[in-house]
């Protein structure tokens, strides 16, 4: 049986609160559907637990009144719908939307949702990338939960090859880049903007600092950079600054760099038979230069020198490596 627009919402809701991992009671679960403007019953909350652990197969874990998953789970690729009218709305008003130019890219989305619902044939027409082993995943909906609801957290956090810190974070954006996450929020000891893996986020905690709102200004760098990384020179104790970046590709690499921009602010401003010059406006960090290098001996650098002499040092490092 197909899902109304309620029901469905509810054992969303149910889900991103029991997907937190610290287990809850009835009642905890009325406050949370209450906070998203759903009243419901006693019997309400018990039917969707039974529901959601029935229907779809959810581990959950009841144990003195309180509901626990015993596993990381995801609802939404059990989002099972014979009669799928519930996810035939939402596939034709996403197709609505991404005719507009402000929703480009909800096309992806819709095909997503229409290779999750399952069909006769067990054909699947479209493969998406995907890392599903990815560690950070289970951060997703708490601190999805968090940005949304504006809440101030503690953060454990121990990056590769150092000891465990402690961030106190008021929580902005969460960051997707080939497949991997980063929560981009306020550091409240350090008084700056930090981002944070979450494959290596140790444990989430709620703070008991206020929640700081985030200006306009705070989250703009993030327009300027290729993937996640901000570079700050310890040296002159400035974060890297806006330049501008001229790559000389080869022809018929070229052709996927006109087709697929490796930036949003890309300009071809000079076209030969041999090969195409590209410029951007950025800041040069880790993932700019590894993108460079992908093209290996196709991609020249000419501007800024900088970078140029970044890359070089980087090709005779590897020259080394295989002499």
């Amino acid at each position: 049986m197909a899902k109304t627009k309620n029901q469905f919402n509810r054992l969303e809701i149910l889900h991103n609160l029991l997907a937190k991992g610290t287990p809850v009671g009835w009642t905890d679960i009325e406050k949370s559907y209450l906070h998203n403007g759903i009243k419901v019953t006693k019997k309400t909350i018990f039917n969707d637990l039974h529901d959601l652990e029935d229907s779809y197969r959810a581990p959950i874990k009841p144990e003195k009144g309180k509901y626990s998953y015993t596993k990381p789970y995801s609802f939404l690729k059990r989002f099972n719908v014979d009669d799928s009218k519930f996810a035939e709305e939402l596939q034709t008003l996403l197709q609505q939307f991404a005719e507009f130019p402000a929703f480009n890219g909800l096309e992806d989305i819709w095909l997503k949702l229409k290779e999750r619902i399952p069909n006769t044939t067990k054909e699947h027409i479209v493969q998406f990338e995907s890392n599903n082993d990815y560690s950070g995943l289970k951060r997703i909906n708490e601190l999805y939960e968090s940005v949304k609801n504006k809440e101030c957290l503690k953060i454990k956090y121990q990056d590769f090859g150092k000891e465990l810190r402690e961030y106190t974070i008021s929580p902005y954006l969460l960051k997707e880049y080939h497949n991997r996450w980063h929560i981009y929020g306020y550091e409240h000891k350090k008084e700056k903007i930090y981002n944070l893996a979450l494959d290596r986020i140790v444990s989430i905690t709620k703070s008991e600092f206020m929640f700081k709102k985030a200006k306009a200004k705070d989250l703009a760098f993030l327009n300027d950079i290729i993937g996640f990384t901000y570079l700050y020179n310890h040296r002159t104790d400035t974060y890297a600054q806006l330049e501008t970046v001229k790559i000389k590709v080869e022809s018929k690499r070229a052709n996927y760099i006109s087709t697929k921009p490796l930036h949003h602010s890309q300009k071809e401003v000079e076209s030969t038979e041999n090969y195409k010059i590209f410029e951007y406006r950025l800041r040069i960090n880790n993932e700019l230069i590894a993108k460079i290098l992908e093209f290996g001996k196709d991609a020249e650098v000419l501007e800024p020198v900088s970078l140029r002499e970044e890359i070089v040092e980087n090709v005779l490092g590897m020259m080394k490596i295989y002499e």
